[in-house]
């Protein structure tokens, strides 16, 4: 039921919504009024869906070994010998062993960075080899493919025609992949390549067959950068289903591309950011910049978390695709030069699980050379996201399957998400979850209490249903006037507006929560994520809801005992007697 209530600056919904027109063009990236219709559900094996996959990248090969040096990486250009040789060799059957330690069940390899077809023909014969060592081991591999690098070196000579593949800038010049380091080559080395041109489509396809010839169980596109990635998605996606129907597909996606999922059955990005406390030299990172003046101070720090971005791809996942999510940036160092420490390992898969989202490992460069040379600093963070993924696999039913619910939704269209901010109001334990304005309806808002529209534009439907919303007692919270707005008067708002949700978790401000729903067994989880990392006894919680059976499991620790301080025919209210870094509280409603 649709809650009544204060209707807070409703004349703001004109603003949010009116005063757009709700208009029918979209801005931006071009994104179309109508999508086209994308994957159906069907198109997902039963082993990859929503909570079921514990992932790691797994680059490597002499082609990603190449890829290294051309694009002037740290430690390979100019080369490291132990790390050109871990690289090189990742592929040795003897690696599948270092995926089990970790209890992964999926990996992605190297098939195609952006060479011709023979320079890159006996790498990916070794691939095809190690794709069947996995299989036999019970890990399921997706093969890793450029959707718009060309080494155009390579790719002229083998390739005369490819000249013309080639994207120009409004300079008439070549457009260079942006993230390579050229000064160490001397010259650039990586082209992107034009989407619309049918001889590059031609080799995307023929790509497609030879890993699904090796055996691949699905493909990731990288390097999604420029215009016509709508037709060639959803071009890709129906060549991918025909040649095989549960073939997964999925694209490296950013803040302004992320609605692209709607047209693969697979979501990943790399954007996350290493969770927890960070210093004030952390925190002031250049790549934080939209981050910072949101940020939480903690205890003389700042709360960094990916809640946001999570809840993002919650949505977009549809309660059916699988989704992993990158941590890419770390709060000192590069990803190719070291791993989190093992706490901040396993906060990052506990954050990413408690959405039914496998945290997306990096093992590159040193991290790699780290596991195959025993390094004790890697080899212990190994370890202990073995651990986190064991409790996974041993509890999948928690994570299968299940959804968050919340009572306030937030509303985006299709232009560049506010992560920075979904992820401040996250940092609040503020409980939101996130609708587009292309799925809106009135159906859709019967369920919530609240709706914070941010999307600069939305389309006539979801228009009509926010003002159908709001003339039958539901509130409009209003951020539309203020592009920078404060998060703790916003937080503040938004929890007067949308109300108790069936969880409320009182403890110190470094302990956040996310609220799901298993219908599989009529169950309310809470999952309780510490990112102070130092221990917290006697964390109070209230459930609302009519629970027979309360009972939590914890990676850390076990199943542990609860105090019930009180309870009534649809209350109960208990205290987590520790914390260390993840507990999920498991309330099984009355039958």
């Amino acid at each position: 039921m649709r809650h009544s209530g204060l209707l807070i600056a409703v004349a703001a919904l004109g603003a949010a919504v009116g005063q757009t027109g709700m208009e029918t063009q979209r801005s931006g990236a071009g994104y179309p009024e109508r999508w086209p219709q994308g994957p159906s559900a069907d198109t997902v094996p039963d082993w990859a869906g929503p909570g079921r996959i514990r992932f790691s990248r797994w680059d490597g090969g002499r082609v990603e070994t190449a890829k290294a040096m051309l694009s002037g990486w740290p430690g390979f250009n100019p080369p490291n010998p132990d790390l050109l040789y871990s690289m090189t060799n990742w592929y040795d059957p003897g690696t599948v062993r270092l995926a089990r330690d970790a209890g992964l069940n999926l990996i992605w390899v190297t098939f195609s960075v952006g060479f011709s077809e023979r320079a890159e023909a006996v790498h990916q014969q070794q691939v095809r080899r190690y794709i069947q060592e996995c299989h036999r081991q019970g890990i399921r591999v997706m093969a890793y493919e450029s959707i718009g690098n060309m080494f155009w070196e390579d790719m002229f000579a083998a390739y005369p025609d490819s000249r013309n593949w080639v994207r120009l800038g409004k300079d008439g010049k070549p457009v260079p992949y942006g993230a390579g380091d050229y000064a160490k080559m001397g010259r650039v080395t990586r082209y992107m390549a034009d989407y619309s041109k049918p001889g590059w489509r031609a080799l995307l396809k023929r790509r497609i067959d030879r890993a699904v010839e090796a055996g691949a169980d699905g493909i990731m596109y990288d390097n999604n950068f420029g215009s016509g990635l709508v037709a060639l998605y959803d071009e890709l996606q129906q060549y991918a289903t025909a040649k095989k129907k549960d073939l997964l597909l999925m694209g490296n996606f950013h803040a302004d591309t992320y609605v692209l999922n709607r047209l693969v059955n697979c979501i990943t990005t790399e954007d996350g950011l290493e969770p927890g406390i960070y210093s004030e030299k952390g925190a002031q990172h250049p790549r934080l910049s939209r981050f910072r003046p949101l940020l939480r101070k903690i205890d003389g720090g700042y709360l960094m978390n990916n809640m946001g971005l999570l809840r993002i791809h919650e949505t977009l996942a549809q309660g059916w695709k699988p989704v992993m999510i990158e941590n890419g940036h770390r709060e000192e160092g590069d990803r190719l030069e070291r791993l989190p420490g093992p706490q901040r390992a396993q906060l990052s898969l506990a954050e990413s699980m408690s959405f039914g989202v496998g945290q997306e490992l990096f093992v590159e460069g040193k991290v790699a050379h780290g596991l195959l040379s025993g390094d004790p600093e890697v080899s212990a963070t190994w370890r202990a996201i073995g651990t986190y993924n064991r409790f996974f696999a041993q509890n999948e039913g928690l994570y299968r399957g299940a959804r968050s619910k919340a009572p306030l939704a937030v509303l985006l269209d299709d232009e560049p998400a506010p992560v920075a901010l979904l992820d401040a109001l996250a940092a609040r334990r503020v409980l939101f979850e996130v609708l587009y304005d292309h799925d809106v309806t009135p159906e859709a808002l019967r369920n919530y209490r609240a709706v914070l529209p941010l999307g600069g534009r939305i389309r006539d439907r979801a228009g009509k249903a926010l003002s159908a919303f709001a003339a039958a007692g539901g509130t409009i919270v209003s951020a539309a006037n203020d592009p920078r707005p404060d998060p703790e008067e916003l937080a503040q708002r938004l929890h007067a507006a949308s109300g108790e949700a069936k969880a409320i978790v009182e403890g110190p401000p470094g302990v956040l929560y996310n609220i799901t729903e298993q219908p599989s067994n009529r169950s309310v989880l809470v999952h309780l994520l510490n990112y102070t990392l130092r221990p917290v006894d006697n964390v109070a919680v209230t459930l609302r809801v009519s629970a027979g059976t309360v009972r939590l499991l914890s990676p850390d620790s076990g199943s542990l005992p609860l105090k019930i301080v009180g309870r009534s025919a649809d209350t109960v209210r208990l205290e987590v007697p520790h914390l260390s870094i993840y507990s999920v509280l498991i309330a099984e409603e009355k039958r």
